[in-house]
């Protein structure tokens, strides 16, 4: 596929402190027992190379690994896909350089979301800008105090300059040496200011792609933020209506709630009744008591009915006889 990740590379470093702890051998060898692991956890095989850098605050290694599976597929995403990976592989790591005798501390696990690719480039645009502006300062330092030098000169023009030599011999030039020594200055002077001059356009035209770059990163930047005001007023609308909702499902079932327990009151006696269990109060919320009530009064009302139906019928047989 077009998309797919033909490469990730590892970075393995740590603080200054750190190497500063270890001799040429030592350093060696931590870069070596780093490599080893990384070979033993995604296959020797798929790491395409392991280059130590030392022209930095600390010395750092890269490592290059082709994402492929044992079926012999391209899929970074089965290697890297969850984060509980990286986290593995960082604690693994520690270990196993920890095991080799290497005093380094493990880094703290961090929730914070990666900032956007775009948000990234611009940072990164910003931080060359400084950098630059920083060479700028010295080469400006560099030039004032050339400029200080050549105060101190005689100018070309003012140098006296005797003609030697004539038609039998080749014609010289003599000067003082104070006036030779001036040239000599003069001359480096114009060598380092035409490279100077010459750095100060590479730089410009530098500037002017990157603040190129700078702007347009910042008006992505600008949709993004557009984007990102956008969705929240978005969600702030929909959390309003979700909480109008829920306080009206709060409002309707407040004034169903003292119907509702009446009917659980009044169920949870007749299945008490049926299973031939007395009402105690201890099965019943205060808000059902009610209901309960009203069972056992219907139920009461019940069985007078069927007593007094009874004596009835008792009175009639003794009065007339039992019915043929």
């Amino acid at each position: 596929r077009k998309d797919a990740v033909m490469l990730c590379e590892f970075v393995v470093t740590s603080d200054k402190d750190f190497f500063d702890r270890l001799d040429p051998d030592q350093e060696k060898r931590f870069f070596e027992e780093s490599l080893s692991f990384l070979q033993e956890r995604y296959g020797k095989e798929n790491i395409l190379y392991g280059i130590v850098h030392k022209d930095e605050k600390t010395p750092h290694m890269h490592v290059g690994m082709i994402p492929i599976t044992t079926d012999g597929k391209l899929a970074a995403k089965q290697f890297f896909g969850k984060k509980t990976e990286l986290q593995q592989l960082q604690d693994k790591f520690h270990g196993h350089v920890t095991e080799k005798g290497f005093s380094l501390e493990r880094g703290v696990s961090s929730d914070r979301k990666h900032i956007t690719t775009q948000r990234l480039k611009a940072m990164t645009v910003k931080e060359e800008i400084k950098k630059l502006e920083q060479e700028k300062k010295e080469i400006d330092s560099r030039l004032n105090d050339l400029k200080e030098s050549l105060d101190k000169v005689k100018s070309v023009d003012g140098i006296e300059v005797k003609e030697r030599g004539g038609i039998m011999r080749p014609k010289t030039v003599e000067i003082a040496l104070e006036d030779f020594e001036s040239i000599k200055v003069l001359a480096r002077a114009s060598e380092t200011l035409r490279d100077e001059n010459k750095h100060l356009r590479s730089e410009c035209e530098k500037l002017k792609d990157e603040k190129h770059d700078l702007v347009i990163q910042s008006e992505v930047l600008k949709i993004e933020n557009k984007d990102l005001k956008k969705e929240k007023d978005e969600l702030k609308k929909e959390n309003d209506f979700l909480r109008r909702t829920v306080e009206k499902v709060k409002e309707f079932y407040k004034e169903k709630v003292p119907e509702l327990a009446f009917a659980f009151g009044y169920l949870k006696a007749r299945i008490l009744d049926k299973a031939k269990e007395k009402p105690l109060t201890k099965y019943f919320d205060k808000d059902e008591i009610e209901g309960a009530q009203r069972f056992l009064a219907s139920k009461q009302k019940q069985i007078e009915k069927e007593k007094l139906e009874k004596q009835q019928t008792r009175k009639r047989e003794r009065d007339y006889g039992p019915e043929l």
